[in-house]
């Protein structure tokens, strides 16, 4: 095979693989890029993001109860380009829109705070709007509805997007289908779907999002190419025919709309008989929508218990209710009303007050914002969060419902300061008489955090306490680390001291003793001759004992294997091997481990004094006594000689030593010696006390 042939090879093989990567990374892409078919979940809250609003969902639908001007709720991811998004649509209120937006991102809370398109249904001129949203509105197209847009009135709404053509459409129930659509060379290319309304309240169903193709595209508006989409107020003519559609809806409006003059204010109904009911009509704005109704004028609040459950009402609305009027205690309640929508406007305010100001029933049924403490939360009835919170002396209630689609930014911790927007009311199905009034929360965005708790807890403090703890146990068992490693290296040089000194000083002490007792042998009886040979002899032999006690001193494997009874046993019996001295050996207590360096100690002074007693005393019976108790060991050796001498040198050099070596261990020594009865030698050292149990140094140990 040529060269030429083989390059041939390796760039078709290149070209190969690179087709295959670029297939892969645009499935890949399409697959990232496109939403796949499916019907978005209502229940799933962690899929849905709200920008304002009161959203809920309601018998399998999604619902925005306020009027509130560009309330969004968001779904969907920021790299979808491609799609549609298909619901059934119903507008609440009058003078407002409602529909979806597609390919948007940014988004903010705040009328056309986005970047995105937005197509919807408006009832104000009858049309299908179609615009574009970049923290400001351009409208491209407003085209009339057949018949018309109508409240309370189900639509079949499909937003379509495809490259840079929007296509939108609406379906009414007498089956007629309003389609319009635009093309934006300079379009948004991806982004998020949300559901939106303006001015009114809304209810979205069945809502189904799907990959759009250019036949999807072309089923609905054909072959021919959308036009290029521009705003409504750049088009020449465009004033008038505002002014034509917006104010003469509004001049009708305002003939339907008639207040009743003889609406009595709110203030007032507390002068009423308590007796008997009464029959009333009274003029206010919605503060609230559920449980119950509650709206409120200048002069206070009411709650209403409306004839009909599902009167559509907003958050906003100003109405006229009717109905009997029952008054309790602190404020009274209008039951079986029936409810005239007048207009859709803004929300009103909260008066602030404090908790103690709220508890004085002053301020029942009101709109209000106040502050507290959060002493503890709860799961109540029917998917709702019930916190205990205390202001200074006073305690209240605060009721959320978790049907909201707005969620917490940060955890909702005990002791965090709050700041919330809601309706007082003392009535006690909401105080349950355990605090003196309760705040009903339209929805979850009326709490904000002012402070979180403070760090020093209860449990922050038990945490601080138990990490204290760990690490002093780590310090200490570091430091015992430390020094054991620190006294085995000591250990393991004296034990090579002793093997040095046994090969070299004992080997040549045994080589002398032999040699003199050869030059003895040899010499005859020459008398003063064997006499000094006999004393070097003598003082070899009793230099190589020293060196053979010095050597197993120094060692210390017996002493760490077999424990510091037995090698005081095996030392007595090595030094009185061959007499007739008999070794008694006994411990009290529970025996337990001895520290290296507290052992090998005792160990030497006990060896001392056997030497000592052996040497000195000219015992028949030697004692050897270990006392252990929860604090101490204790060590005795006794003999049954004719005493110590302490005018002997050799004597007097051993107790300096044992005195020293008990000093170093922080131990006592005593010494009792009385003429024809023996020596007595105690010492008693002091084991160290951990501040941890005895168990859990033990497995201290077992891990280090």
């Amino acid at each position: 095979m040529t060269t030429r042939v083989k390059l041939w090879i390796a760039a078709a093989c290149v070209l190969l693989c690179g087709g295959v990567f670029a297939v892969l990374a645009r499935v890949s892409h399409t697959h990232r890029t496109s939403p796949q078919p499916h019907a978005v979940s209502i229940d799933r809250r962690e899929d849905w993001t709200a920008f304002g609003g009161t959203w809920g969902a309601v018998d399998g639908a999604m619902r925005n109860n306020s009027d509130e001007r560009g309330a969004k709720l968001m779904n969907g991811a920021v790299d979808w380009e491609n799609y549609s998004v298909e619901a059934d649509l119903q507008l609440l209120g009058e003078s407002g829109d409602a529909g979806l937006i597609l390919r948007a991102r940014n988004e903010e809370e705040g009328v056309d705070a986005y970047n995105g398109y937005f197509a919807g249904l408006r009832d104000l001129d009858n049309t299908l709007i179609l615009g574009r949203a970049d923290f400001g509105w351009r409208e491209y197209v407003a085209k009339p509805v057949v018949p018309e847009v109508r409240a309370q009135q189900w639509y079949h709404f499909k937003f379509l997007a495809y490259g840079c053509d929007f296509v939108a459409s609406a379906r009414s129930l007498s089956g007629k289908t309003t389609t319009t659509a635009i093309r934006d060379p300079g379009c948004l290319t991806s982004g998020r779907f949300g559901l939106k309304s303006y001015a009114t309240g809304a209810i979205w169903r069945n809502i189904e999002i799907r990959p759009a193709t250019r036949a999807d595209e072309v089923a609905m508006i054909g072959e021919a190419p959308p036009p290029t989409g521009v705003a409504t107020l750049e088009v020449a003519g465009a004033i008038p025919q505002t002014y034509d559609r917006y104010f003469q809806p509004l001049y009708l409006a305002m003939r339907d709309h008639q207040s009743d003059p003889h609406a009595v204010a709110i203030s007032s109904l507390r002068l009423l008989s308590p007796i008997a009911p009464t029959e009333v009509t009274v003029h206010g704005v919605v503060t609230l929508t559920s449980p119950v109704v509650f709206i409120q004028d200048s002069g206070g609040g009411l709650a209403i218990e409306p004839k009909d459950a599902k009167m559509p009402l907003e958050i906003g609305d100003e109405v006229e209710a009717h109905g009997d009027l029952f008054v309790r205690d602190y404020s009274p309640i209008l039951k079986n009303a029936s409810f005239h929508v007048l207009w859709s406007r803004v929300p009103v305010p909260p008066v602030s007050v404090t908790a103690s100001q709220a508890a004085s029933g002053n301020f029942d049924s009101a709109f209000v914002e106040i502050e507290g403490q959060l002493a503890s939360q709860e799961q109540g009835p029917d998917h709702t969060i019930v916190m205990t919170l205390t202001d200074g002396s006073q305690s209240f209630r605060a009721i959320a419902s978790e049907k909201n689609y707005s969620r917490f930014p940060w955890p909702l911790k005990e002791k965090s300061r709050l700041r919330m927007r809601g309706i007082c009311t003392v009535a006690p199905a909401y105080t349950h008489n355990d605090t003196p009034f309760a705040i009903i929360l339209p929805s979850i965005d009326d709490i904000q955090m002012i402070k979180g708790p403070p760090w020093w807890s209860a449990g922050h403090i038990v945490a601080a306490a138990m990490a204290l703890f760990i690490l002093v146990v780590a310090i200490q068992a570091i430091h015992g680390r430390i020094r054991t490693l620190r006294l085995r290296a000591i250990l393991e040089e004296r034990e090579r001291m002793a093997h040095e000194m046994h090969d070299t000083l004992a080997q040549s002490f045994a080589g002398i003793g032999f040699q003199l007792q050869a030059i003895r042998d040899e010499i005859g009886n020459e008398a003063e001759l064997n006499q000094h040979l006999d004393l070097a002899t003598e003082l070899v032999r009793t230099s190589h004992d020293e060196a053979r006690r010095s050597i197993s001193a120094l060692r210390s494997e017996t002493l760490e294997h077999e424990g510091l009874l037995k090698a005081l046993d095996g030392c007595a019996g090595r030094i009185v091997n061959g007499g007739c001295i008999r070794v008694r050996c006994a411990s009290t207590g529970d025996a337990r481990t001895i520290p290296l360096r507290i052992a090998d100690a005792l160990y030497k002074i006990g060896q001392e004094a056997i030497a000592n007693a052996v040497r000195h005393a000219n015992p028949t019976e030697l004692k050897i006594v270990i006392l252990y108790d929860r604090t101490a060991i204790g060590l005795t050796v006794q003999d049954n000689g004719r005493g110590f001498p302490a005018n002997e040198d050799a004597a007097n050099f051993g107790i300096r030593g044992m005195g020293k070596r008990a000093e170093r261990i922080g131990a006592s020594l005593e010494i009792h010696s009385t003429a024809g009865e023996g020596t007595r030698v105690y010492v008693r050292a002091p084991l160290p006390q951990g501040k941890i149990p005895e168990h859990w140094r033990y497995y201290i140990r077992r891990i280090w």
